[in-house]
């Protein structure tokens, strides 16, 4: 069996067309969007094509720009692959890590449609093909509960998650301790104390602002500080997580294992988050989870994008998961995509049954969002 082509396909689905008004908060929902505002959601879908006509699907992560990242699949990890094995999968992924540093989104997409024309050929599920789940639910929690108004808005948007059933909740701080303190305490008060309540401040604060702000959260019983200061500042997290006492937790932002590697040997973390869109796919995301393991690290991967289904699977096998981030911004195709239904219940999300990924795609909403004006 040959790998024939390959073909990443950019998507983007702009607030302006969707909405008549675009609230402050979607456009801006965070501080690390605070000069560079969200326009609208994007993703990049792979396809893995084979000379027996079975094909991987795959997703890479959308932002900043689905084009970018589409046009390095097409251009420079396709001929990579053409004529290839694609039940070489390993060998594939190491032969493109050489690439990882230049745009580890593109490689992602590419491994998850790997592994999912894996399953198709071997007719079997992701998470048999990874060893086995572990557990049949991933318990998974909704974010974000972005830059709202006031801390009264902050407490109904969570109020709302509670009603659809989660019982952990995100909410984007870095407006100042002062403010986001009296946020945290509005959402606390309105989740009671058997829901988590989780804080993410996006790079927002120096170490001393972030030992300062952790003291208060401790009180408010926080279950996490998420990206206090810069996430590539190692050092800095080190720092912090010797002085509080709560969780620090980063890795959403870092595209490679040996990024991890080097967030793991600085003791900055007590747990960290790939993406499986960014950090390699299915492949990367295990291996930077054993890494993790064998630090006594646990993993919770971050959620943005339609790479929901693969991730649901990986989180399912690995042994040191801790929990999901189910993103709730407005997002035009993180369903629509696929024709198949997430599978949510009650906090917790199921992996498919069926080969592979188990979806297929709504060849509808890819011709309706797809930003190449290219044609196949």
């Amino acid at each position: 069996m040959k790998i024939t082509k390959v073909k990443a396909i950019p998507l983007f689905a702009s607030f302006a067309d969707a909405l008549d008004v675009v609230p402050p908060e979607l456009s801006q929902p965070a501080f690390n969007m605070r000069d560079n505002p969200l326009l609208g959601q994007g993703a990049v879908i792979v396809r893995v094509e084979t000379d027996e006509g079975l094909v991987g699907i795959g997703e890479a992560m959308g932002r900043p720009g689905p084009r970018g990242t589409a046009a390095h699949i097409n251009e420079v990890l396709a001929p990579m692959l053409l004529g290839a094995d694609p039940r070489h999968h390993l060998a594939l992924w190491t032969a493109m890590n050489e690439q990882m540093r230049f745009a580890p989104m593109g490689i992602s997409g590419v491994d998850v449609a790997l592994w999912d024309l894996r399953g198709k050929i071997y007719g079997d599920t992701l998470t048999n093909l990874l060893g086995g789940p572990m557990r049949e639910t991933v318990a998974c929690y909704a974010s974000p509960i972005p830059y709202l108004a006031y801390p009264a808005d902050s407490a109904e948007r969570a109020r709302g998650f509670l009603r659809q059933g989660f019982q952990a909740v995100k909410l984007k701080i870095g407006r100042g301790i002062g403010r986001d303190i009296e946020h945290v305490e509005a959402v606390r008060a309105a989740i009671g104390n058997d829901c988590k309540l989780l804080v993410d401040a996006n790079g927002a604060y120096t170490v001393s602002e972030s030992i300062a702000l952790a003291k208060d959260l401790v009180k408010l019983d926080v279950y996490w500080l998420e990206e206090p200061v810069h996430p590539e500042y190692a050092d800095d997290l080190a720092r912090i997580r010797r002085r509080v006492d709560l969780p620090v937790v980063s890795g959403e932002w870092l595209g490679s294992w040996h990024q991890f590697r080097d967030l793991l040997k600085a003791e900055a973390v007590d747990v960290i988050m790939p993406n499986i869109t960014r950090c390699g796919g299915v492949t990367g995301m295990m291996k930077i989870a054993d890494l993790a393991a064998l630090e006594n690290v646990t993993v919770a991967p971050h959620g943005v994008g339609a790479g929901i289904v693969a991730a649901v699977a990986a989180c399912a096998v690995m042994p040191n998961f801790l929990i999901y981030e189910y993103n709730q911004l407005f997002n035009p195709l993180r369903h629509a995509v696929m024709r198949e239904a997430i599978h949510y219940d009650n906090g917790a999300l199921k992996a498919n049954d069926g080969a592979g990924l188990g979806l297929s795609l709504d060849e509808e909403t890819i011709a309706r969002y797809r930003v190449d004006r290219l044609t196949d």
